[in-house]
């Protein structure tokens, strides 16, 4: 602890995750253990912890536990999906598990789709709400910035590219339309055989483009995408090749369904990219609206 510190925990009454709440003494109580090299060690530093956790309203009597060695073992990995809900004791639904139901009941085993989207690689945590204080912040940027003049998307022009370069524009005069899926078709000049790759943006595609051109040029991010790690195989080989560029959809329910749904369109990509969130999405989520 720093001096002149004040040990302060959150309070046992608190509107937090019985998850937290719960593992807060024990947390104490390890992280206490750790770092004392024996028991009359730990026994002389932990009345100010144990005084803490009392004020605190928790019913723990910290007790040394010698650390143990954690052993190595080889964990599969796994991709998983989280969500998580905003917690609160005002809610007495048991949000965690209506949310399970709904998995099972949308996944079954024979959907197509369960090998990916099942109990082992879709979990819950619920997350905190924002205390008084952040409340009151986000809510005062909201009444200043409300005044703040929006364009319409009338006003915002489809293409930004400079009059004598117009002809050149990636996306045939719409590279600066934002929130869409486009589909890349890399043509090899040698044998004229295509390859498609389907990508999405919440910016502009020409922010996007410029993302790949970098992908391209620069060998440390070859493994940016799947359309960069193709891009560098042909350049390996030294075959030159074309790449051209159109809009699938303005607006995404589910953006990479066409991964499974539409595979011929997107040779490149993988079906690990399922598991990959939405990108147009974020934006509209309660925690970043103010």
């Amino acid at each position: 602890m720093k001096p002149n510190g004040t040990l302060l925990y959150v309070h046992s009454k608190s509107n937090h995750p019985p998850s937290i709440i719960r593992n807060i003494p024990m947390n104490v109580n390890k992280r206490l253990s750790n770092l004392s090299s024996n028991e009359m060690m730990f026994n002389e530093n932990k009345g100010l912890y144990q005084k803490a956790l009392n004020d605190s309203g928790y019913k723990f009597n910290l007790k040394y536990e010698q650390e143990i060695l954690p052993t190595h073992k080889r964990n599969r990995s796994r991709k998983i999906v989280w969500y998580n809900p905003p917690y609160s004791k005002n809610v007495t639904t048991n949000i965690g598990k209506k949310f399970l139901q709904i998995v099972n009941e949308s996944f079954p085993k024979s959907n197509i789709l369960s090998k990916i989207f099942n109990r082992n690689t879709v979990k819950i945590s619920y997350s905190c709400m924002n205390n008084v204080n952040t409340a009151i912040i986000l809510h005062n940027n909201y009444i200043v910035n409300k005044g703040r003049e929006i364009k319409h998307p009338s006003e915002i022009k489809e293409c930004t590219c400079h009059m004598k370069k117009k002809d050149n524009c990636p996306l045939q005069g719409k590279c600066n339309t934002s929130g869409m899926v486009y589909q890349a078709t890399v043509v090899r000049h040698d044998n004229k055989i295509k390859e498609t790759y389907v990508g999405l943006t919440a910016t502009t595609f020409k922010q996007r483009y410029s993302n790949h051109l970098h992908s391209f040029k620069d060998e440390k991010r070859r493994n940016d995408t799947e359309l960069s790690k193709y891009v560098w195989t042909l350049k390996g080989i030294n075959v030159k090749y074309d790449i051209n560029l159109k809009i699938l959809k303005k607006r995404c329910n589910l953006c990479i369904n066409v991964i499974i749904c539409e595979p011929e369109i997107c040779t490149l990509n993988k079906r690990s990219e399922l598991s990959s969130t939405c990108r147009h999405r974020k934006k509209f989520l309660l925690s970043n609206i103010s």
